[in-house]
C-alpha cells in the first residue's frame, strides 16, 4: 500500500528511500568531514634564514624551527618545505592553506641575546600568510601549528640561556670555592708567617746573645790557635824522632830475617841426618840377638864388677856436673851454639845407649874376653862411644870423660862382666818413659825445638837438660842398685836371660817407634821455614812503617803551616764576629716590628677568609638535572600540550547524531502532509487517523536512529553494550522528534517547519560554542537541545542524566499530545471550509 500525503502528491517508495538516506548521508558527510579535515590541511615552510656561529658553534635556528614544524607532520597538518615562489603560487591556488616564512636574519636575531648586550639584542620574527582560497579552519590550524613551533623554539632558546646562567652560577660557585680555598691558604700562610716571624724574632734574640758571646770569646779562640801552633811544632819534633827510630827498627828486623833464614837451613840439615839415626837404631836391634848368647857370661862377670861400681858411680856424678855446668853458667844467648849443644846432647845420649846395649848384648866383645884387662875394657867403651866430629861441644866431652873414668875403674874380667849388667840397666833407664817421654826421646825433642823463637828455645833447652840430668841421676841410682843387687844378679842368671828377651822386645819396639822421628823432624823444618817467612813479612811491614813515619813527619810539617794560616784566619773571624754582633742587634729590633705587623696582617686575612667562606655558602649550585628542570620551568612556567586544539569526539558526534535525527523528522513532514485530507470525512477515529499519519515517519526516523547509533558506536569505539544503549536512546529520541515536528507542521504548517529549522540551528550553534549564551533560552524549550544534552552527557559520563531524562520524557508527552490534538481538533469544519472543500473537489 502506498500511503498518500495529499490528493495531488503521492508518497512513493523512492520518496521513502530518499527520506531515509538523505539525513544519513548528511550525518555521514559531516562526521567524515570532522575526522578528515585536520589531516588533509596542507601548509608550506619557506626557510630564508642564514645560520650564524656562536662561540665557535654553527647555530641554524631557521632550520631548527622548520624541523620543529615539519615534526608535527602527520598529526594535524602536512607541511612542505618550499621556496618563496612556489609557496606564493600555492597560496594563491589554494594548494597551501598557509605559508610560514622564516626571514633571512632569523638566527642572528634569535641568538642576539648570547652577547649579553641589550643594545644589540632583538626578537626574531616569522611571517604567517593564510590563503584566501582555503577553508577557514585549515588556515587557523596552520596558524596554531606555527605558534606551537615558535613557542617550542622560544622555550628551547630560553632554556639554553637559563642553563647557561645556571652553569655560570656553578662556575661562580666553583671559582668562589677556589677563592675561598686560596683565602684559607692565605690565612694559613699568614698564620705561619706570624709564627715564623715570632720564631725568627726569638732566634734573632738568641743569635744576638750568641754573637755577643762569640765576640767576647773571640780573643780566647785566637790565643788557642797560637797554642795549637806551638803544640804542632812539638809534635813535629816527635815525629822526626819516630822516623829515626823506625829506620833503626827496620835495620834490626832485617838482621832478624837473615837469622831466621839460617835457622831454617840448620833445621833442614838436621832433618836430612835423621835417616842415619833411624838406620843406627836398626843396627842396634840386629845386635840384640847376639846379646842373648852372652847372658851367662855376663852373669858370671857381674860379681866381679861389684867392686868397680863405686868408681862408675863417681864417673856418673862427674858427668852430671859437666852437663849442669853450661845450664848454670851460660846465657843461651847464641841460637847457633844452643842448637849445636842440643844436637850434641842427643847424639851423646844415643852413643851411650848404643855402647851400653852393645856391651849388654855381647855384640861388642868385652875387653876381658879378648885381652883380660880393665884398660882394654875402658878403651872398648871409649871406642864405641864417640861424639859426632862435625859438632863437638862441652857436653860430649863430659860424657866421654865419665865413661873413661868408669872404664879405668874396671881392670879385669869380673869388672867387665859386671859392667855389662850395669850398662843394660843404664840402657833400660835411658829408654824408660817418664812423664810420657824417654831420656833419649827428650834429647831428640830438645834438638827438634830449636826452630822456635829464642825464648822458647831457651825454655825448651832448659827443660830437656833437666830431663837429661834426671835420667843421669836415675842412671846413678841404677848403678847404686847394681852395687847392692849384683850378688842376687849372679844368682838370678836364668832370670837375667828372661830379662834379655824382654830387652830384645824393647829394642824392637824402639826400632818400630823411631821411624816416626823423620816426620817430626820434617814438621820442625816446616815450622822453621814458616818462621822465616813470617819474619820476612815482618821485615816488609816494618819497611812500610818506616815509610809511613816519614810521610807522617812531612804531614805534620804541613799541618803546622795550616795551623798558622788558621790562626791568621781566626783573627779576621774575631773582627767579623764583632761587626756581626752589632748587626744582629739591629736585626732583632726590625724583626720585632715585623712580627707586630704580621700579626695584624694575619687577623685581617683570617677575617677576609671567614667572610668569603660565608659568601661561598650562599652561592647556589645546580646539577645537570636541576638545570634542565629549572630551565624548563622558568622558560615555560605553565605547561601545555603541544598537540593542536581540536573539537572533542563525543560532543561533535552527539551533535551530529541528534541533528541528523531532527533533520530526518523535519524532512518527513515536508514529503508527507501532517494533516490527512479526509480528516473531516473519514469515519476513523482521531486516534487511528493520528497513528496512520505519524507511524511511517516515526518508523523511518527510528530506523535512522538505529543506523546512526551503530555508526556512533563505531566512530566512538564504544563497546557492544554501550552501542546498544546508544541505539535505544536514539530510537526513542527519533520518535520524540517525529512527534514534535508533526505537531509544529500540523498546527503551524510552514511556519512550524521554519521554527523546527530554527531549533536545529540553535542546537548546532550551542553545541559548537558556549559563547552564544544569548541563544540558551531557546534551547530550554527545544526537544532537540534536550536530546543533544542527554546524549552528550551520557556518552561523556557526566552527571544530571536523570533530570535531563525526566525533561525529555516530559517533552515527549507534550509533543505526543500536541501531535494528537493537531489531528483530533481538525475534524470539525465550518460552512466556509466545507464550501471550499466542495469547490476544490469539483
Amino acid at each position: 500500500m502506498n500511503p498518500t500525503a495529499s490528493p495531488r502528491r503521492k508518497f512513493g517508495w523512492a520518496s521513502l528511500v530518499a527520506l531515509a538516506l538523505v539525513p544519513l548521508l548528511a550525518v555521514a558527510a559531516l562526521i567524515g568531514l570532522a575526522w578528515s579535515s585536520e589531516s588533509d590541511v596542507k601548509a608550506a615552510v619557506v626557510n630564508l634564514d642564514e645560520a650564524v656561529t656562536v662561540e665557535g658553534q654553527l647555530v641554524p635556528m631557521g632550520r631548527q624551527l622548520a624541523a620543529a614544524m615539519i615534526d608535527k607532520d602527520g598529526e594535524n597538518i602536512s607541511w612542505t618545505l618550499a621556496d618563496a615562489p612556489s609557496a606564493a603560487a600555492g597560496l594563491k591556488s589554494g594548494q597551501y592553506s598557509a605559508v610560514v616564512t622564516i626571514p633571512k636574519g632569523f638566527s642572528a636575531a634569535a641568538t642576539s641575546f648570547s652577547a649579553n648586550d641589550a643594545a644589540t639584542a632583538e626578537q626574531a620574527t616569522i611571517n604567517v600568510q593564510v590563503s584566501d582560497n582555503s577553508p577557514v579552519t585549515d588556515a587557523q590550524l596552520a596558524q596554531q601549528i606555527s605558534n606551537i613551533a615558535v613557542d617550542t623554539i622560544n622555550s628551547t632558546l630560553t632554556g639554553s640561556y637559563l642553563d647557561g646562567i645556571y652553569v655560570g652560577f656553578n662556575t661562580v660557585g666553583d671559582q668562589f670555592s677556589t677563592i675561598v680555598d686560596g683565602a684559607n691558604q692565605l690565612s694559613d700562610g699568614s698564620g705561619q708567617l706570624a709564627e715564623g716571624t715570632k720564631e725568627a724574632t726569638q732566634g734573632a734574640t738568641q743569635l744576638s746573645d750568641g754573637m755577643a758571646k762569640l765576640k767576647e770569646n773571640g780573643p780566647k779562640l785566637a790565643e788557642g790557635g797560637t797554642q795549637l801552633v806551638d803544640g804542632i811544632t812539638e809534635l813535629k819534633a816527635g815525629t822526626s824522632e819516630l822516623a829515626s827510630g823506625t829506620a833503626e827498627l827496620r835495620t834490626g828486623v832485617s838482621q832478624l830475617n837473615t837469622g831466621a833464614d839460617q835457622l831454617a837451613d840448620g833445621v833442614q840439615q838436621f832433618a836430612d841426618q835423621t835417616p842415619q839415626l833411624v838406620a843406627g837404631v836398626g843396627q842396634l836391634a840386629d845386635g840384640a840377638d847376639q846379646l842373648l848368647s852372652q847372658v851367662p857370661a855376663f852373669a858370671d862377670g857381674a860379681a866381679q864388677a861389684i867392686g868397680a861400681v863405686s868408681q862408675v858411680k863417681g864417673g856418673i856424678d862427674q858427668f852430671i856436673a859437666r852437663v849442669q855446668a853450661p845450664a848454670e853458667g851460660q846465657d843461651l844467648g847464641g841460637l847457633d851454639q844452643l842448637t849445636k849443644g842440643a844436637e850434641g846432647l842427643r847424639d851423646g845420649i844415643a852413643g851411650i845407649d848404643k855402647a851400653m846395649q852393645g856391651y849388654a848384648s855381647g855384640t861388642t866383645p868385652l875387653p876381658g874376653e879378648a885381652a883380660g884387662g880393665g884398660a882394654a875394657v875402658a878403651q872398648g867403651v871409649i871406642a864405641e862411644f864417640s861424639c859426632p866430629e862435625q859438632k863437638p861441644d862441652d857436653i860430649c866431652d863430659a860424657m866421654r870423660a865419665g865413661f873413661e873414668a868408669g872404664a879405668q875403674a874396671t881392670g879385669d874380667v869380673a869388672f867387665a862382666e859386671g859392667f855389662k849388667a850395669g850398662t843394660g840397666t843404664a840402657s833400660a833407664a835411658i829408654n824408660t818413659e817418664r812423664n810420657g817421654v824417654t831420656l833419649l826421646g827428650g834429647a831428640e825433642q830438645l834438638a827438634a825445638g830449636v826452630g822456635t823463637l829464642e825464648t822458647a828455645i831457651a825454655k825448651e833447652a832448659e827443660t830437656q837438660k833437666g830431663e837429661l840430668v834426671a835420667g843421669l841421676q836415675e842412671l846413678r841410682t841404677g848403678v847404686e842398685k847394681l852395687e847392692t843387687q849384683a850378688a842376687p844378679l849372679v844368682e838370678g842368671a836364668p832370670a837375667l836371660a828372661d830379662g834379655a828377651t824382654q830387652l830384645l822386645d824393647g829394642v824392637n819396639q824402639f826400632n818400630d817407634q823411631i821411624t816416626a822421628l823423620p816426620a817430626g823432624v820434617n814438621q820442625l823444618s816446616t815450622g822453621a821455614r814458616q818462621l822465616a817467612d813470617g819474619v820476612s813479612e815482618l821485615n816488609s811491614g816494618v819497611g812500610e812503617l818506616a815509610d809511613g813515619t816519614v810521610e807522617l813527619d812531612s804531614g805534620v810539617g804541613e799541618l803546622r803551616e795550616g795551623a798558622q794560616t788558621y790562626v791568621d784566619g781566626v783573627g779576621q773571624y774575631v773582627e767579623g764576629v764583632g761587626t756581626a754582633a752589632d748587626g744582629t742587634l739591629e736585626l732583632t729590633d726590625g724583626l720585632v716590628e715585623l712580627s707586630a705587623g704580621v700579626d695584624k696582617l694575619d687577623d685581617g686575612v683570617s677575617t677576609f677568609a671567614s667572610e668569603l667562606s660565608k659568601g661561598a655558602d650562599q652561592v647556589p649550585t645546580y646539577t645537570q638535572d636541576d638545570r634542565e628542570k629549572l630551565s624548563k620551568v622558568v622558560s615555560s612556567p605553565i605547561e601545555r600540550s603541544d598537540s593542536l586544539i581540536s573539537s572533542g569526539q563525543i560532543p561533535l558526534v552527539s551533535l551530529l547524531l541528534v541533528a541528523g535525527l531532527w533533520l530526518g523528522a523535519l524532512a518527513s513532514f515536508i514529503f508527507a502532509h501532517p494533516v490527512p485530507r479526509d480528516i473531516v470525512t473519514s469515519r476513523a477515529s482521531s486516534l487511528a487517523m493520528w497513528a496512520r499519519t505519524v507511524w511511517l515517519p516515526a518508523a523511518i526516523v527510528a530506523g535512522q536512529g538505529l543506523v546512526l547509533g551503530l555508526v556512533g558506536g563505531i566512530v566512538l569505539d564504544l563497546g557492544v553494550g554501550q552501542t546498544i544503549a546508544l541505539i535505544a536512546l536514539l530510537v526513542a529520541f527519533a520518535t520524540s522528534f517525529v512527534l514534535a515536528n508533526h505537531a509544529l507542521a500540523g498546527w503551524l504548517g510552514n511556519v512550524g517547519r521554519g521554527i523546527s529549522m530554527l531549533l536545529l540551528v540553535v542546537t548546532v550553534a550551542l553545541g559548537l560554542s558556549s559563547a552564544l549564551g544569548w541563544l540558551a533560552p531557546l534551547g530550554v524549550v527545544s526537544p532537540l537541545q534536550n536530546g543533544f544534552t542527554l546524549v552528550r552527557t551520557w556518552l561523556a559520563g557526566g552527571s544530571g542524566e536523570v533530570g535531563i531524562a525526566t525533561v525529555s520524557v516530559l517533552m515527549f508527552v507534550i509533543a505526543a499530545t500536541a501531535s494528537y490534538l493537531s489531528i483530533a481538533l481538525r475534524r470539525r469544519i465550518t460552512a466556509d471550509q466545507f464550501r471550499r472543500a466542495v469547490t476544490t473537489a469539483a
